[in-house]
């Protein structure tokens, strides 16, 4: 109870579990000079259940969370609860990452306290061989939460190499960049004023972002910066409903985001510009490269849960998804799964941005066991991150021949989405997009589109 009330800010900062372990130590001294004990028998076996109590319980629920904080359930600090003001800021907070130290820092300096008092008073027993073994044994065990946190800090790094990160800034339009898809020859539309406030999808920023360079004249990059915004698809199409965008461009709305337009009394007008391989990835030291549409049904309702069930190494398969309403995820819902609920992931296993799914699989843990989606041009091209691997499905690759040619079985349209009445300007952009002219800039961005 003392270390649990003077550490609390010990959940946050190891250094500041010292001043308490120091005080538990004076603590242990003081009481034993208090009472006069000379048989320290039970204060030991004590203070060793109580170790392999606390310690234990989270060594436990800490394997069968794979070593990752994260996962524990907000009701663990109830099996603490005599560390009192601890207790319940984890519960609050879930900061687990010191706790081990101080259920080991508790044992330890209440040992030292007892020691030192046995010391002065002259009374150190002689350890005879298993009293020896076992005090070398808690000693190894005190030292099992460096494997703990080293474990817990090694999630996603770079381990593989150098992860590449993504950087939208290189799309960004008017501001000279050399990655953005130009057109060469006039086209036959410009659009000198009331320019349509365009918005999507992360992976769609190369496509909408070059169609305004081109058609917008008279733009600044700064002005552009506010007209042209990729703020993922869910913020995009809450942009759209509240009049922030004129258009937005993503994948086909979810079914609740239908219901949320409807409830706004607001409707949607879908115009169909290209098509998008949905890709899944491994990590490149993964030797599966080619899963069936039901095998990966399977992994994501947690039938299938070993690498080794789909021709893989003895492994656990993470599968790694992104919130409900991104447009990985409703591609996800309505392409793969079809009506087939996934499991809900562990919090760490569900990603923000799409970005954050490419890293993780690359370099997740520090293991290949990692399994994510996307869309094939963001992963391919905006992340270019060579440690990951586009695997076959049904044995087709996701070449931009086999999205054409109906080969691959998971391609799905991406559109140019306005509310019932769009504005002039809006209905020439969309309709240029749907052109020669447009379509040849959907192609070579890299995209597939609906016409060659």
């Amino acid at each position: 109870m003392i270390v649990g009330a003077a550490g609390v800010f010990a959940v946050g900062w190891w250094w500041a579990m010292l001043p308490a372990l120091i005080l538990n130590a004076i603590y242990w001294y003081r009481y034993n000079s208090k009472h006069g004990f000379h048989n320290f028998k039970n204060q030991l076996l004590a203070l060793v259940v109580s170790f392999i109590y606390y310690f234990g319980l989270l060594s436990v629920a800490l394997a069968i969370s794979h070593y990752n904080y994260l996962q524990l359930p907000v009701w663990f600090p109830a099996f603490f609860f005599p560390y009192n003001l601890t207790s319940l800021t984890i519960a609050v907070g879930m900061f687990y990452d010191n706790l081990g130290w101080m259920f080991i820092g508790t044992f330890w300096s209440a040992l030292l306290g007892i020691g030192l008092y046995q010391a002065r008073t002259k009374q150190l027993p002689k350890l005879n061989g298993k009293q020896l073994t076992g005090l070398v044994v808690l000693m190894i065990v005190s030292f099992l939460p460096i494997y703990q946190n080293f474990a817990n800090n090694l999630k996603f790094t770079n381990s593989y190499g150098e992860v590449s990160s993504l950087h939208l800034s290189q799309y960004r339009p008017f501001a000279g960049s050399k990655h953005l898809v130009t057109v060469h020859k006039s086209t036959n539309l410009s659009i000198p004023s009331d320019y349509p406030k365009l918005n999507g999808a992360t992976a769609l920023y190369p496509v909408y972002s070059a169609a305004a360079q081109a058609l917008y004249t008279g733009v600044s990059a700064k002005q552009g910066a506010k007209l042209i915004r990729v703020d993922s698809t869910p913020k995009a199409f809450n942009s759209l409903l509240k009049k922030k965008s004129d258009v937005i461009f993503m994948a086909k709305p979810s079914n609740a985001q239908f219901k949320t337009a409807k409830e706004k009394h607001v409707d949607l007008k879908l115009t169909k510009i290209g098509t998008e391989a949905f890709v899944f990835f491994v990590n490149q030291k993964n030797p599966v490269s080619n899963l069936s549409v039901k095998q990966i049904q399977s992994i994501y309702q947690q039938k299938t849960v070993f690498w080794s069930s789909v021709g893989g190494q003895f492994n656990y398969i993470q599968p790694f998804q992104r919130p409900e309403g991104s447009g990985g995820q409703t591609a996800m819902e309505q392409m793969v799964m079809k009506g087939r609920k996934m499991v809900k992931p562990m919090r760490y296993q569900e990603f923000d941005a799409m970005d954050g799914v490419v890293d993780g699989v690359a370099g997740y843990n520090n293991h290949t066991n990692a399994i994510g989606y996307s869309f094939r041009f963001f992963a391919t091209q905006m992340m270019h991150n060579q440690r990951i691997k586009l695997i076959k499905i049904n044995g087709v690759a996701p070449t931009p021949q086999n999205i054409r040619n109906g080969k691959y079985p998971l391609v799905g349209s991406f559109y140019a989405i306005t509310r019932g009445h769009p504005s002039r300007n809006s209905r020439q952009l969309i309709a240029w997009l749907k052109s020669a002219d447009g379509q040849s800039l959907i192609n070579r961005t890299g995209y597939v589109g609906i016409k060659k």
